[in-house]
């Protein structure tokens, strides 16, 4: 049997930014590999398409119904309602089914992972954020430079989120404000002190998007397309370093396969995956193993090969608070259509514990109109009267919370091959009182009895199943990813993270496993 020197596991963050790492030994990068059956997705913008297409039934119902699938639950990220991005989470629930009370995550088995719906947002991790992890700051901090470099990341040095974000030498110019968020920051800057008072920070958002031309790909367009348009060269997907690496021929690149387990022999480690092609089991062998299929898929991929449906791992994700913030004076305004759905501001808070929240500010003119009309209290004729006059004026806060591990929460692998996922509830944070005071203070209102609360898991930052530490037992890692009682067996993705922090981890997971992949392959010399 031919033997590589490294096998990656999955094709998202953490698995591609591990072969990244291997660079200069012989890798097969294992992956289902869904893609776009179209590549193309809409054009112009999304305000223009009533004029420029007669029939808008594909692009935003799609002909098997897509965008209606999560009715009964709409997801927190409309990107997986979109017909065109219908892809990232094909046959997940067939090929990877995960079972749980009130659970509203997801799993994607596309090339790229989640990260072709994410919000872009890209944070690194500092010295108190890693509190608890077998490595410091300084270990990720060259990895970090790498990974923003080849992503390319747009944001500002020297503003007041610099002291929890970190300095960046590599930002592009931060992508345009609209208009609700250029009054929010200049009313930020004039009431500056009573925001410090009560240890709140608002700046301008940190994003892998371009705004400038890099690697061959464009800066964003502003068009608010980006949920119906699958690879949209201005907004990084981990898709597009894939694909360099399999021109460059840096990786063997075999798509379609679900790996399923894998077992260690002395001289190596066997992988066992289901071709989707011809339904037959295939083998392949490598020197080394980094498995990075997502938190929970790496998790059951782990707990199958230890033959293991009693163990229940700890199970981590970003509790979330969605808070709408007012703007009276903009009621009946025009909506710019020029415009984007990303997040234009970020906010940081602390309590008086020293916990921090990180939230991420998007307007309202990405999703359509229609995708109101069930997240209000409304009846459908008054959501459609809001749609229409208020949406102008209204901007949503997204609030993240950090998780740390508690008994309440975990996964185990039933027989049936479900991942059976518990996460405990958050009970609500004093700390959205003191935002709600202070962003009235500023002339944005809002009310506790607006807050939404997310089923846990809708954050979709799955991690810390099997976690670092400094001296990992069962099911746990060391700083360099190595899996307990194996010697081979590296665990690049979310599950290895020891806590979550507020901030979105995806930066801090492509860091680390460029970090882990540098040291298998060193190892492999």
């Amino acid at each position: 049997m031919d033997c590589f020197d490294a096998i990656v596991v999955g094709s998202g963050p953490a698995a591609t930014f591990a072969a990244v790492g291997l660079h200069g030994r012989r890798v097969l990068m294992l992956d289902v590999g869904f893609d776009a059956s179209r590549s193309d997705g809409l054009r112009g913008n999304l305000y223009d398409l009533k004029q420029a297409h007669d029939d808008l039934f594909e692009p935003l119902i799609g002909n098997q119904f897509e965008s209606l699938h999560n009715l009964h639950q709409p997801p927190i990220s409309l990107k997986l309602k979109s017909p065109y991005m219908s892809y990232i989470v094909r046959d997940a629930r067939r090929l990877t089914p995960v079972a749980g009370d009130a659970f509203g995550g997801v799993v994607s088995l596309a090339r790229g992972g989640l990260a072709n719906a994410w919000g872009a947002g890209v944070f690194r991790y500092t010295e108190r954020d890693l509190a608890g992890f077998p490595i410091m700051a300084a270990d990720l901090a060259p990895c970090f430079d790498e990974v923003t470099t080849r992503m390319g990341v747009s944001g500002v040095n020297g503003d007041d989120l610099e002291p929890y974000f970190e300095r960046d030498e590599q930002l592009q110019p931060p992508i345009r404000l609209s208009s609700i968020f250029g009054d929010m920051l200049q009313r930020y800057e004039r009431s500056k002190n009573v925001f410090r008072q009560a240890r709140v920070a608002i700046g301008r958002s940190r994003l892998a998007v371009l705004t400038e031309p890099r690697h061959g790909r464009t800066p964003y367009e502003y068009d608010n397309l980006e949920f119906f348009r699958p690879h949209d060269p201005g907004i990084y997907t981990p898709a597009y370093t894939v694909s360099e690496l399999i021109a460059s021929g840096a990786v063997e690149y075999r798509s379609r396969r679900l790996v399923t387990r894998y077992s260690e022999r002395s001289d190596g480690v066997e992988v066992e995956a289901l071709n989707l092609d011809s339904g037959e089991m295939e083998t392949s062998r490598a020197r080394a193993l980094c498995i990075g299929a997502g938190a929970l898929n790496t998790t059951r991929i782990v707990l199958a090969s230890n033959g293991d449906h009693d163990t229940r791992l700890p199970l981590l994700d970003n509790p979330m608070a969605c808070i709408p913030l007012l703007d009276v004076t903009r009621i009946g305004t025009a909506l710019q259509t020029r415009d984007t759905s990303l997040a234009q501001l970020n906010i940081v808070a602390e309590d008086e514990d020293g916990r921090l929240a990180q939230g991420s500010l998007y307007g309202t003119t990405g999703p359509l109109r229609s995708d109101f009309l069930f997240e209000l209290p409304l009846s459908a004729r008054d959501n459609r009267v809001w749609a229409r006059y208020v949406a102008p004026a209204t901007a949503f806060l997204m609030l993240f919370y950090a998780r740390d591990p508690d008994p309440l929460s975990g996964v185990r692998l039933r027989t049936s091959g479900e991942l059976d996922v518990r996460l405990a509830p958050e009970p609500p944070h004093a700390v959205e009182n003191t935002l709600i005071r202070l962003f009235r203070r500023i002339g944005f209102l809002s009310h506790r009895a607006m807050i939404q609360r997310p089923p846990m898991g809708s954050a979709l930052h799955f991690a810390g199943t099997l976690p670092m530490s400094a001296q990992p037992s069962r099911y746990q890692t060391d700083r360099d990813g190595l899996l307990a009682g194996t010697a081979r067996v590296h665990i690049v993705d979310g599950a290895c993270l020891s806590r979550l922090p507020a901030k979105n981890a995806t930066l801090t997971i492509m860091a680390n496993a460029l970090r882990i992949g540098r040291r298998v392959a060193a190892t492999l010399a």
